[in-house]
Protein backbone atom coordinates (compact mmCIF):
# COMPACT_ATOMS: atom_id res chain seq x y z
CA UNK A 1 0.00 0.00 0.00
CA UNK A 2 1.41 3.54 -0.56
CA UNK A 3 1.05 6.18 1.98
CA UNK A 4 0.29 9.77 0.72
CA UNK A 5 1.17 12.66 2.51
CA UNK A 6 -0.99 15.25 3.00
CA UNK A 7 1.08 18.83 2.33
CA UNK A 8 0.46 22.04 0.48
CA UNK A 9 2.47 20.72 -2.29
CA UNK A 10 -0.82 18.06 -3.25
CA UNK A 11 -3.94 20.53 -3.10
CA UNK A 12 -5.75 19.19 -5.46
CA UNK A 13 -6.29 16.26 -2.70
CA UNK A 14 -6.48 18.05 0.08
CA UNK A 15 -9.64 20.01 -1.23
CA UNK A 16 -11.26 16.90 -1.97
CA UNK A 17 -11.69 16.60 2.20
CA UNK A 18 -14.35 18.67 4.28
CA UNK A 19 -12.21 21.82 5.83
CA UNK A 20 -13.10 20.51 9.40
CA UNK A 21 -11.19 17.49 9.26
CA UNK A 22 -8.01 18.18 7.36
CA UNK A 23 -6.12 19.67 10.09
CA UNK A 24 -6.52 16.01 11.57
CA UNK A 25 -5.57 14.09 8.87
CA UNK A 26 -2.20 12.37 9.26
CA UNK A 27 -2.08 10.70 5.98
CA UNK A 28 -4.09 8.76 3.61
CA UNK A 29 -3.31 5.13 2.92
CA UNK A 30 -3.93 4.54 -0.99
CA UNK A 31 -5.04 1.25 -2.63
CA UNK A 32 -5.43 -0.54 -6.06
CA UNK A 33 -7.74 0.59 -7.85
CA UNK A 34 -9.64 -2.11 -9.80
CA UNK A 35 -13.40 -1.72 -8.21
CA UNK A 36 -12.51 -3.62 -5.09
CA UNK A 37 -10.93 -0.56 -3.68
CA UNK A 38 -13.60 0.02 -0.89
CA UNK A 39 -13.06 -3.74 0.15
CA UNK A 40 -9.50 -3.46 0.10
CA UNK A 41 -9.38 -0.36 2.26
CA UNK A 42 -11.93 -2.53 4.93
CA UNK A 43 -9.53 -5.93 4.66
CA UNK A 44 -6.63 -3.55 5.31
CA UNK A 45 -7.93 -1.83 7.90
CA UNK A 46 -9.16 -5.19 9.86
CA UNK A 47 -5.71 -6.72 9.78
CA UNK A 48 -6.42 -9.10 6.86
CA UNK A 49 -4.51 -6.89 4.22
CA UNK A 50 -5.09 -4.96 1.52
CA UNK A 51 -5.22 -7.97 -0.53
CA UNK A 52 -7.86 -9.49 2.30
CA UNK A 53 -10.73 -8.18 -0.02
CA UNK A 54 -12.33 -11.83 -1.36
CA UNK A 55 -12.68 -12.35 2.11
CA UNK A 56 -14.17 -8.91 3.08
CA UNK A 57 -16.97 -9.36 0.15
CA UNK A 58 -17.80 -13.08 1.59
CA UNK A 59 -18.08 -11.92 5.20
CA UNK A 60 -20.62 -9.35 4.04
CA UNK A 61 -22.16 -11.67 1.61
CA UNK A 62 -22.72 -13.38 5.06
CA UNK A 63 -23.98 -10.72 7.25
CA UNK A 64 -26.73 -10.16 4.93
CA UNK A 65 -28.11 -13.51 4.83
CA UNK A 66 -28.02 -14.11 8.84
CA UNK A 67 -30.86 -15.34 10.25
CA UNK A 68 -31.04 -13.66 13.51
CA UNK A 69 -30.44 -10.57 11.15
CA UNK A 70 -32.71 -10.87 8.67
CA UNK A 71 -35.78 -8.44 10.37
CA UNK A 72 -33.41 -5.38 10.46
CA UNK A 73 -31.59 -5.98 7.03
CA UNK A 74 -35.24 -6.21 5.32
CA UNK A 75 -35.84 -3.32 6.89
CA UNK A 76 -32.65 -1.43 5.81
CA UNK A 77 -33.08 -2.56 2.60
CA UNK A 78 -36.39 -2.94 1.91
CA UNK A 79 -36.80 -4.93 -1.14
CA UNK A 80 -33.26 -4.64 -1.96
CA UNK A 81 -31.44 -7.13 -0.06
CA UNK A 82 -31.09 -9.62 -2.76
CA UNK A 83 -29.67 -6.72 -4.95
CA UNK A 84 -27.10 -5.94 -2.12
CA UNK A 85 -26.23 -9.42 -1.88
CA UNK A 86 -25.62 -9.69 -5.63
CA UNK A 87 -23.54 -6.72 -5.69
CA UNK A 88 -20.84 -8.43 -3.03
CA UNK A 89 -20.62 -11.45 -5.68
CA UNK A 90 -18.13 -11.63 -8.57
CA UNK A 91 -17.02 -13.49 -10.94
CA UNK A 92 -13.28 -12.94 -11.23
CA UNK A 93 -10.81 -11.65 -9.03
CA UNK A 94 -9.96 -9.18 -11.83
CA UNK A 95 -11.38 -5.52 -11.99
CA UNK A 96 -14.81 -5.04 -11.35
CA UNK A 97 -17.73 -2.88 -12.59
CA UNK A 98 -19.34 -0.20 -11.07
CA UNK A 99 -22.29 -2.12 -9.78
CA UNK A 100 -19.81 -4.64 -7.65
CA UNK A 101 -18.27 -1.25 -6.48
CA UNK A 102 -18.49 -0.67 -2.57
CA UNK A 103 -22.11 1.17 -1.77
CA UNK A 104 -21.35 3.00 1.17
CA UNK A 105 -24.88 3.73 1.91
CA UNK A 106 -25.73 -0.22 1.70
CA UNK A 107 -22.28 -1.50 2.84
CA UNK A 108 -21.99 0.70 6.02
CA UNK A 109 -24.47 -0.78 8.04
CA UNK A 110 -22.62 -4.84 6.96
CA UNK A 111 -19.58 -3.96 7.99
CA UNK A 112 -20.21 -2.10 11.29
CA UNK A 113 -22.00 -5.31 12.36
CA UNK A 114 -20.08 -7.44 10.84
CA UNK A 115 -16.81 -6.72 12.48
CA UNK A 116 -18.44 -4.45 15.36
CA UNK A 117 -16.37 -1.79 14.54
CA UNK A 118 -17.59 2.13 13.95
CA UNK A 119 -17.37 3.06 10.57
CA UNK A 120 -16.89 6.98 9.56
CA UNK A 121 -17.36 8.10 6.04
CA UNK A 122 -15.22 11.81 6.33
CA UNK A 123 -16.32 12.96 3.48
CA UNK A 124 -19.44 13.12 1.01
CA UNK A 125 -21.37 11.39 2.44
CA UNK A 126 -20.67 12.45 5.86
CA UNK A 127 -21.95 10.08 8.19
CA UNK A 128 -20.77 7.59 11.45
CA UNK A 129 -22.33 3.76 11.10
CA UNK A 130 -22.75 2.06 14.13
CA UNK A 131 -23.17 -1.32 15.18
CA UNK A 132 -26.61 -1.57 15.40
CA UNK A 133 -26.96 -5.06 17.19
CA UNK A 134 -24.82 -4.82 20.02
CA UNK A 135 -23.53 -2.91 23.09
CA UNK A 136 -20.90 -0.08 23.28
CA UNK A 137 -17.25 -1.52 23.96
CA UNK A 138 -14.70 1.08 25.26
CA UNK A 139 -12.05 -0.26 22.94
CA UNK A 140 -14.00 -0.36 19.73
CA UNK A 141 -11.97 0.41 16.22
CA UNK A 142 -12.87 2.45 14.46
CA UNK A 143 -12.67 2.70 10.56
CA UNK A 144 -12.34 5.85 8.65
CA UNK A 145 -12.96 6.18 4.37
CA UNK A 146 -13.24 8.25 2.31
CA UNK A 147 -14.25 8.63 -1.47
CA UNK A 148 -12.13 10.68 -4.02
CA UNK A 149 -11.63 11.30 -7.22
CA UNK A 150 -15.63 10.35 -7.46
CA UNK A 151 -14.52 6.53 -8.13
CA UNK A 152 -11.82 5.57 -5.56
CA UNK A 153 -11.65 4.98 -1.84
CA UNK A 154 -8.75 5.50 0.66
CA UNK A 155 -7.88 4.85 4.13
CA UNK A 156 -7.65 7.87 6.12
CA UNK A 157 -5.61 8.61 9.14
CA UNK A 158 -6.75 10.77 11.45
CA UNK A 159 -5.09 12.43 14.32
CA UNK A 160 -6.60 12.58 18.02
CA UNK A 161 -10.08 14.54 18.08
CA UNK A 162 -11.04 14.32 14.75
CA UNK A 163 -14.31 15.50 14.23
CA UNK A 164 -17.02 12.27 14.38
CA UNK A 165 -19.71 12.33 10.96
CA UNK A 166 -22.70 12.47 12.03
CA UNK A 167 -25.23 9.24 13.08
CA UNK A 168 -26.84 8.13 10.59
CA UNK A 169 -30.95 8.40 10.61
CA UNK A 170 -31.65 4.53 10.21
CA UNK A 171 -29.13 3.49 12.76
CA UNK A 172 -31.32 5.13 15.33
CA UNK A 173 -34.52 3.91 13.39
CA UNK A 174 -33.76 0.30 13.27
CA UNK A 175 -30.95 -0.24 15.91
CA UNK A 176 -31.75 -2.92 18.90
CA UNK A 177 -32.15 -1.57 22.36
CA UNK A 178 -29.08 -2.57 23.51
CA UNK A 179 -27.81 -0.14 21.48
CA UNK A 180 -28.52 2.39 22.89
CA UNK A 181 -25.46 2.60 24.98
CA UNK A 182 -23.01 3.42 22.01
CA UNK A 183 -25.11 6.63 22.06
CA UNK A 184 -24.18 6.76 25.75
CA UNK A 185 -20.81 5.68 25.25
CA UNK A 186 -19.99 8.92 22.48
CA UNK A 187 -22.45 11.17 24.62
CA UNK A 188 -21.50 14.70 23.70
CA UNK A 189 -19.22 13.60 20.83
CA UNK A 190 -21.89 12.30 18.29
CA UNK A 191 -25.21 13.32 16.77
CA UNK A 192 -28.12 12.40 14.42
CA UNK A 193 -27.87 13.52 10.93
CA UNK A 194 -29.71 16.70 11.02
CA UNK A 195 -30.20 19.81 9.08
CA UNK A 196 -27.50 21.25 10.94
CA UNK A 197 -23.68 21.60 8.95
CA UNK A 198 -20.92 20.15 10.47
CA UNK A 199 -20.05 17.33 13.05
CA UNK A 200 -19.36 17.73 16.61
CA UNK A 201 -15.68 16.28 17.50
CA UNK A 202 -14.74 13.96 20.35
CA UNK A 203 -11.08 13.23 21.59
CA UNK A 204 -9.86 9.98 20.72
CA UNK A 205 -7.35 7.97 22.84
CA UNK A 206 -5.22 4.97 21.64
CA UNK A 207 -3.11 4.50 18.47
CA UNK A 208 -3.02 0.51 17.48
CA UNK A 209 -6.70 -0.73 15.68
CA UNK A 210 -6.82 -3.38 17.45
CA UNK A 211 -6.72 -1.43 21.09
CA UNK A 212 -8.28 1.79 20.05
CA UNK A 213 -10.29 3.14 22.72
CA UNK A 214 -12.87 6.17 21.87
CA UNK A 215 -11.54 5.57 18.29
CA UNK A 216 -8.12 5.77 18.56
CA UNK A 217 -5.88 7.39 15.85
CA UNK A 218 -6.18 4.15 13.00
CA UNK A 219 -8.78 5.45 10.37
CA UNK A 220 -9.77 4.14 6.71
CA UNK A 221 -11.40 6.05 4.21
CA UNK A 222 -11.89 4.48 0.52
CA UNK A 223 -13.03 5.72 -2.45
CA UNK A 224 -15.20 4.30 -5.44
Amino acid sequence: MKKIKLSKKQPQFILQFPNHIRSYIEYVVNVESDGNCGFRVIASLHGYGEDGWPMVRRELGLEIIDKDKSTLYDKLFSNRSSEVRESLMIESFGSQPPEKWLSLLDMGYLIANRYNVVLVCLGNPCMTFFPMTSSHSPNVSIYCIDFVNHNHWVQVNMKEGFPLSPVTLDWRKFRSHTTTTWMLGFAGHTRVQSGSDGPTSYTGTGTSLGSSRWGGTNRGCETQ
